[in-house]
């Protein structure tokens, strides 16, 4: 049983409990990050909890817990639980409201640790279907609670394609983000990824650093048809890592199969993660 973090204390997942009147669950006003470990060090600490304030300052949420204090509760949560390798989900609560609706600066966080579990491994060979779907979130750039527009968007997703991995929003023509992932196309030589109106991941950010040292890259617009047109297509995330789509709705990409800038960007992503691992350190 996994040990998690609840406003101060650490209890076992079956006992974690937040009061009906919390916001977040009166509201879902709330934000969260997510990350995972390698080697046992979770990855990209900080970048993760400046995302989380961010995410908390955008939406008006007091998140009294500065970089420092959350990458301790962080790691000694991870100590607790010793696996070898975790998922690590962080949430600010709206905390207690005198009326139920406007919050009083009594946030709450939780961290919750789970062992990590591999991706199925056909979502990297022979590659994954997504679907699109016309839908644009609020605030994208803010990492909320409130995921109702994705789970409309993978419900709808799964009914066109059961297989599909995740929904790909489309606003006015064009591509933002999965409900759970970024996305780029390799198309005539060159990386190509929307620049602003998505979530920018962090995982997407390292895949950036990845790709700028080999040149050819592209922080622009995707229009759907060039989507559905594009050599190659990647969705990134730090649950998926990077995961080469080989269908977009009913368009097969590229010959049907991962391509081989994508492989190459695969073998980059493990060598740099491995090097993590082995670094043992908070990079």
């Amino acid at each position: 049983m996994s040990i998690f973090y609840i406003n101060g204390n650490f209890v076992k997942s079956a006992e974690a409990r937040l009061p009906a009147t919390d916001l977040a669950i009166l509201r879902g006003y709330g934000v969260f990050d997510f990350l995972r470990t390698y080697g046992g060090t979770p990855f990209q600490l900080g970048a993760h909890l400046r995302r989380l304030r961010r995410s908390a300052e955008l939406i008006q949420l007091n998140c009294p817990w500065d970089i420092e204090t959350l990458g301790e509760i962080v790691l000694e949560t991870v100590r607790r639980n010793g696996y070898p390798e975790s998922n690590i989900r962080l949430v600010v609560t709206g905390g207690e409201s005198e009326k139920g609706f406007l919050p009083h600066g009594d946030s709450r966080l939780l961290v919750m640790v789970t062992p990590w579990e591999a991706p199925p491994s056909w979502w990297y060979e022979p590659g994954a279907p997504v679907v699109t779907v016309e839908m644009q979130r609020y605030l994208p750039e803010a990492k909320t609670i409130n995921y109702i527009p994705g789970i409309s968007a993978q419900i709808q997703a799964s009914k066109r394609n059961p297989k599909a991995i995740d929904a790909i929003y489309v606003a006015d023509g064009l591509v933002t983000e999965g409900t759970r992932s970024n996305t780029f196309i390799f198309k005539a030589g060159r990386w190509i990824t929307p620049a602003a109106g998505l979530l920018l991941g962090v995982t997407r950010a390292e895949v950036l650093k990845l790709l700028e040292a080999d040149g050819g890259l592209e922080l622009r617009d995707i229009l759907l048809e060039e989507y559905y047109s594009a050599d190659e297509v990647i969705l990134t995330s730090s649950t998926k890592e990077v995961v080469p789509v080989v269908q977009v709705d009913d368009v097969t990409i590229g010959d049907g199969a991962p391509g081989e800038m994508t492989q190459r960007l695969m073998r980059q992503w493990r060598a740099m993660t491995d090097a993590y691992a082995a670094a043992g350190e908070i990079l």
